[in-house]
């Protein structure tokens, strides 16, 4: 099966996160004994289906690219796309996706966590012929995140906003599998949310080949101080044995 390029994303600040972490970009933040980043380039590493790993790094950056510059390790080269000011998720994604060859892209969140079967999601793409397939997760609540809605072949249908009313749902797990000539249209350089501002329109342009990938387990994410702690315990017994 041909292999794919993959983005992280790990350009933020990490505001919320700056009682804890400091001195470093959020993506390095200790978590279960080793930074965060090590385990999401881990989880890749996991499947032989990764071209390259192109790390989008804005804040900080240094830190980051000195960790991995040389790195030798895993079964993929890692390069970097620098944002000399941030751009957003969307305008990071678009940034980056130059560093890539491939013709489906694999994008993850530089801080967020979810076991998924690479080598099945890309089948599960190709099959489809999908646009975008975004890696939703089944939790029992999804009054937290606002949910996804998709149909019996898993087409996605509508995404709803956060609101109290409770009960076993589907949410976006933050990883995405998409065409990358679809970004062709995006303006370049420009600070955009790929998930507010981008995705939207992606949803009306080919709101017919945008499929979920539906996993279980855990959303784990490092973004606040208290999700940082349940990610530390969760993390260091689920990935570390």
């Amino acid at each position: 099966m041909e292999k794919i390029d993959a983005i992280i994303l790990a350009g933020g600040e990490g505001k919320r996160l700056r009682s804890i972490v400091n001195e470093i970009p959020k993506p390095l933040a200790t978590v279960g004994g080793k930074p965060f980043l090590d385990i999401l380039i881990e989880q890749l590493s996991e499947f032989n289906y990764i071209n390259s790993v192109v790390l989008a790094v804005g804040y900080k950056a240094e830190k980051i690219i000195e960790r991995y510059k040389d790195c030798s390790k895993y079964n993929f080269n890692i390069t970097f796309s620098i944002e000399e000011e941030l751009l957003g998720t969307g305008g990071a994604i678009k940034k980056a996706i130059k560093h890539t060859k491939t013709k489906d892209i694999l994008v993850l969140n530089g801080d967020s966590y979810t076991e998924v079967n690479i080598k099945d999601l890309i089948i599960t793409h190709r099959n489809n012929e999908a646009k975008i397939t975004i890696v939703l997760l089944e939790v029992e609540d999804v009054s937290r995140y606002g949910s996804v809605r998709v149909n019996s072949q898993n087409r996605i249908l509508s995404f709803e906003e956060k609101k109290e009313d409770t009960g076993t749902g589907l949410i976006n797990a933050g990883i995405y599998l998409i065409q990358k000539n679809i970004f062709s249209d995006i303006e370049e350089n420009k600070v955009i949310s790929f998930e507010k501002e981008v995705l939207p329109i992606f949803i009306r342009n080919f709101k017919n080949n945008i499929y979920g990938y539906i996993v279980k387990g855990e959303f784990i994410d490092i973004g606040i101080p208290e999700t940082y702690k349940i990610a530390s315990k969760y993390l260091k017994k689920r990935v570390f044995g």
